[in-house]
């Protein structure tokens, strides 16, 4: 679960196992494989994001992987809308809270209802996306940048070695 960030999986800090081949096989993930998390707190249920990675990954109970149909609907197309605010008022309005953890289950993964414009209407709407998650990276790079420049400059003057006037 935490590694579906802002619709994007982090591969930075993953769980090692064995498993019989048996197993491997049916767990195994495909690039396009939607991961959707089924449980979870009430806001984290419903977050999902598309396995793009080389080599092999499986995935855990708590997801629920999903294939689309790659002749009707791009899997990063889907994964988005399913995160929008449009497909999260579905997924509150299905999920069903027990014991302190909201869940939704494949069946009412199904009844989503997501508006699919055409294959290459997806893809430009997600190349758009693709843009924009690019210049978010970099204004928030340029961010953190800037707040370890002031962090640093403010340290010097508490310690000592820059006076005020020098600013």
């Amino acid at each position: 679960m935490n590694n579906i960030l802002d619709g994007e999986l982090d591969l930075g800090n993953l769980k090692h196992l064995r498993l019989p081949k048996n197993e491997m096989v049916k767990l195994l993930l495909k690039d396009g494989d939607i991961l959707f998390n089924r449980t979870n707190s009430k806001e984290l249920v419903g977050k999902c994001a598309v396995f793009h990675a080389q080599g092999e990954y499986v995935f855990a109970s708590y997801l629920i992987r999903i294939r689309a149909d790659s002749s009707k609907a791009n899997p990063d197309f889907l994964a988005y809308a399913v995160n929008s605010p449009i497909g999260r008022q579905q997924i509150n309005a299905l999920s069903r809270q027990i014991i302190g953890q909201a869940n939704v289950n494949s069946v009412e993964l199904r009844s989503l209802q997501i508006p699919l414009p055409t294959l290459s209407v997806q893809k430009q709407m997600m190349e758009r996306v693709a843009e924009g998650r690019e210049k978010i990276a970099r204004e928030r790079e340029a961010a953190n940048r800037i707040a370890r420049e002031i962090n640093a400059e403010v340290e010097a003057l508490i310690l000592g070695t820059k006076k005020v006037s020098e600013l």
